[in-house]
């Protein structure tokens, strides 16, 4: 009896055991199968800007070079030495102002001897005239030959001749005593000077003496692309076209438009006007010459500058203007697209179509999709999507990112 109960005693600790494994087995295999909580998404970290509602103005972008107006080698008009020299190099010099003096003493004795010349010649045209006066008594009495008379009146004929031609040799001599002194024919800067005192020149020969510029004010020459051509001319119809100027040094890289807007850094631009379209295109270079004219009283502009030119053609008013960086370009139904993405008033992306226009150094008019004080992501567009969270990047978030990393 004893064994009996110790057998069922047995198999019910066996069963025991079997059961308890048997729930174990159970809540391990529950405690498995639950899903974790949900973790909600981080929103995505962007930069943006804020569209910008300013004026425009839309023009052609060029490089050119400036020139002056007026570029004359001085040069020796007679053959001399060089007496004296009035001027140093650089200097800045007015029509008249004398530059340098040839020795004159050669054509001083040239005049005189010609002003003498002229003084012999009147007296014998006196003479010449009361001699004919006082024959032609004698021939009214026909106590001289009508050939004799006629070489009287010849006589007076040729020294009135010689008159002449001594009037002629003295202003040839006055002109030829004025190239002496050589003064400048144009208002400008003298360059380099090119002959010292003690030298000897010939006339119409060289060596270039001087050469001076005028730098007030400047043409600047530039080419525009033929297929523009149509549009400049368009503009000029018009009104009178604007140019602005600004040295390469400036660095304002650029488009087709430039913001009108103190922002801009226009303390760099020169205002001038268009000049001139050249009447050809060059074959060569499909481009043609443009010519433009720049008031330089503060002469902070020099020949011979290579330049960045802006031919306004119009101006835009209120445009919206965004970040180039802006602008994205997507692909649809085999067509490109342009979008940009704006983030909404509760911090979720919203992707636009737009309708751009030009192009505004690092900016770009948007004419339609877009509106001014909308704020559009510039940076942190990769795998940007539709109502995905966004949070604009700040200085405590970009510091918090780089303590993540």
């Amino acid at each position: 009896m004893k064994n009996l109960w110790e057998s069922i005693l047995g198999k019910l600790k066996l069963v025991f055991w079997i059961a308890l494994a048997v729930a174990a087995a159970f809540l391990i295999v529950k405690g498995c199968s639950r899903k974790p909580p949900e973790k909600k998404a981080m929103p995505k970290v962007v930069k943006a800007a804020e569209a910008e509602q300013k004026d425009a103005y839309i023009f052609l972008e060029s490089f050119g070079n400036l020139y002056s107006p007026y570029d004359v080698n001085v040069m020796s008009q007679v053959t001399g030495e060089i007496k004296e020299v009035h001027f140093k190099d650089g200097d800045i010099v007015k029509t008249g102002d004398m530059l340098f003096t040839i020795d004159p003493s050669q054509y001083k004795a040239t005049l005189d001897k010609a002003e003498a010349q002229l003084i012999q010649d009147l007296a014998n045209l006196k003479l010449n005239k009361d001699t004919l006066e006082r024959n032609r008594a004698l021939l009214a009495r026909e106590l001289i030959s009508q050939q004799d008379f006629e070489k009287y009146e010849t006589n007076v004929t040729s020294t009135e001749a010689m008159i002449k031609l001594d009037n002629a040799n003295i202003e040839l001599a006055k002109i030829n005593l004025g190239y002496c002194y050589i003064s400048s024919p144009i208002d400008g800067v003298c360059g380099k000077r090119q002959v010292d005192p003690g030298n000897i020149v010939t006339a119409n020969n060289g060596p270039v003496l001087v050469n001076i510029k005028t730098v007030d004010p400047l043409y600047v020459d530039f080419t525009i692309p033929e297929r523009n051509l149509e549009e400049v001319r368009a503009a000029m119809s018009k009104n009178q076209l604007k140019v602005l100027i600004r040295l390469e040094k400036d660095g304002n890289n650029g488009g087709s438009a430039s913001q009108k807007d103190e922002d801009d850094d226009a303390s760099g631009d020169h205002e001038g006007q268009l000049h001139f379209v050249d009447n050809s295109v060059d074959n060569t270079t499909g481009t043609i010459l443009l010519r433009a004219v720049v008031p330089n009283k503060d002469t902070s502009l020099w020949p011979g500058q290579f330049a960045r030119v802006r031919l306004i053609l119009r101006e835009e008013k209120d445009a919206v203007i965004i970040p180039y960086e802006a602008l994205q370009v997507g692909q649809k139904d085999g067509a490109l697209y342009n979008y940009v993405f704006v983030v909404t008033s509760d911090n979720k992306a919203d992707e636009r179509n737009v309708k751009v226009g030009n192009k505004i150094d690092d900016h770009i008019i948007i004419e339609d999709g877009v509106k001014a004080g909308e704020k559009v992501v510039t940076a942190g567009q990769m795998g940007l999507r539709e109502g995905v969270d966004v949070e604009i990047s700040t200085p405590k978030t970009q510091q918090a990112q780089t303590k993540g990393k």
